[in-house]
């Protein structure tokens, strides 16, 4: 191992990317409590490529045996190599050995659950899981106490659902029976009376670890099985857009002015950046850049390694962007994500788009993803109070009448529909024959498909 003296202005983050290790490593070695406390002049202890790192926290945690090979591993989890070497901070696949814990990374494609606001972090709200037969309750759960936060939207992971709900705890809940496993507090002390009203912001669920933003100004990773707290830090301002996680990065935007980009494994920041005004909305992510749209209606697209803005373009959408392939599109505009032009103008659109191939899908209308070319739904015109996705050829939409229904696309159709005890808050949460949402109440209820 060597040793460095921290220079002014230098992050644990940027260290460790330039000695080629992880800043779990050198928190490991140095004992660190905060990563983001370091000072100028501060020694560090730098491990070495081949030293067996303690393994971070996440991931599936593997006892390499004897005659075990890192491709027969990577062969085994479905991994590769060279993702494997870059989660333990290990060199070469010889130093690798019999004994050794090696963390064995997930990866990115969330399968067929739906981990995060819009499922992945491009937002686009689609998955191919086709929800047949006809949703019946299978479990509800109300918090005793409702301090006036919003429910988060719900997400479903590794057969749990997680939600933060009135109550102002986020929850992870058995999937199949309802059975709470843990619950932490959303804020770390007092929940301040001008946030009363507010949301709380959808957990991101990746390699293990919940991410879970308080309105308080908290960020924490939890152990998404156990609960246990793995790091917190403060922003210094509430948090109610959901994170979005990519290759090991969380990135955030707040209501002071910043967005961030923290290291999954520790808090640690990687880099920080005022856009001037408050961002309320999940960010999205896609082509290496982060889009977000602020209070003020404004839309910007940074660069994802360095927070450096790329172009901002004045609109009149304030909803959450959606990243998709050839545009990202707030609202009803769409918008080059290379340039920020304008490509086209959808009117009457109040609400962010689910994407399906070349179709951007609203809950009363499908537009022409080059075009801008839209058909307009009229069964569906009337509805109010519209959160959407689209579950295989079912787009599924929670009113402000407190109804959830199923509309078959392909046949324009309704499938079915139920009605809720309050409205919902957010847009569902789907996996195989599950439906997951929460409502204004403050509770959550997931539905089981049953067949006709």
């Amino acid at each position: 191992m060597v040793f460095y003296f921290v220079q002014r202005g230098e992050t644990l983050f940027a260290i460790a990317k330039r000695y080629q290790t992880t800043v779990h490593a050198i928190v490991a070695a140095n004992r660190l409590d905060d990563p983001n406390g370091i000072c100028p002049g501060q020694a560090l202890i730098i491990p070495r490529p081949g030293e067996v790192p303690l393994p971070p926290p996440g991931g599936i945690v593997h006892l390499v045996r004897p005659g075990e090979t890192p491709f027969q591993l990577a062969d085994k989890f479905g991994t590769t190599v060279p993702e494997i070497l870059r989660a333990n901070q290990i060199a070469h696949p010889e130093f690798i050995m019999a004994g050794q814990q090696l963390v064995i990374p997930e990866l990115p494609e969330p399968g067929d659950d739906w981990p995060t606001v819009g499922r992945t972090p491009a937002r686009t709200g689609v998955t191919a899981v086709s929800l047949s037969g006809i949703p019946v309750e299978a479990w509800s759960y109300a918090p005793r106490h409702h301090i006036g936060l919003r429910p988060s939207a719900p997400v479903i992971r590794y057969e749990r659902v997680f939600a933060g709900l009135g109550d102002g705890h986020y929850y992870a809940f058995d999937r199949h029976t309802g059975s709470v496993k843990w619950r932490t507090a959303a804020i770390a002390g007092e929940l301040d009376e001008s946030l009363i009203g507010a949301s709380l912001a959808a957990p991101a669920l990746y390699d293990g670890l919940a991410y879970l933003c308080g309105p308080d100004g908290t960020v924490k990773a939890v152990d998404a099985h156990s609960g246990r707290k793995v790091w917190q830090v403060s922003l210094g301002g509430p948090v109610t857009g959901a994170p979005a996680v990519v290759d090991g990065i969380l990135y955030v935007g707040g209501w002071n002015r910043h967005i961030y980009a923290l290291e999954g494994k520790t808090g640690a920041i990687a880099w920080k950046t005022n856009v001037e005004a408050r961002v309320l909305h999940p960010v999205a992510l896609g082509d290496d850049h982060l889009y977000a749209v602020t209070e003020g209606g404004q839309l910007l697209a940074l660069d994802m390694s360095t927070g450096s803005v790329h172009w901002r373009v004045d609109t009149d959408q304030s909803c959450p962007p959606v990243f998709a392939e050839l545009l990202v599109i707030a609202g009803g505009v769409a918008f080059d994500p290379a340039t920020g032009e304008q490509v086209w103008r959808a009117p009457g659109v109040a609400e962010s788009p689910v994407v399906r191939f070349d179709q951007v899908l609203y809950p009363d209308r499908a537009v022409d993803l080059f075009t801008g070319e839209a058909r307009v739904v009229e069964a569906l015109s009337s509805l109010k109070g519209r959160s959407h996705l689209l579950a295989g050829e079912s787009l599924l939409l929670a009113t402000e009448n407190q109804t959830l229904m199923a509309w078959d696309v392909t046949t324009d159709r309704e499938r079915w529909s139920l009605e809720l005890e309050a409205p919902a808050t957010a847009q569902p949460a789907v996996a195989p024959s599950q439906i997951a949402v929460t409502l204004e109440d403050g509770s959550v209820v997931a539905f089981r498909m049953e067949v006709e």
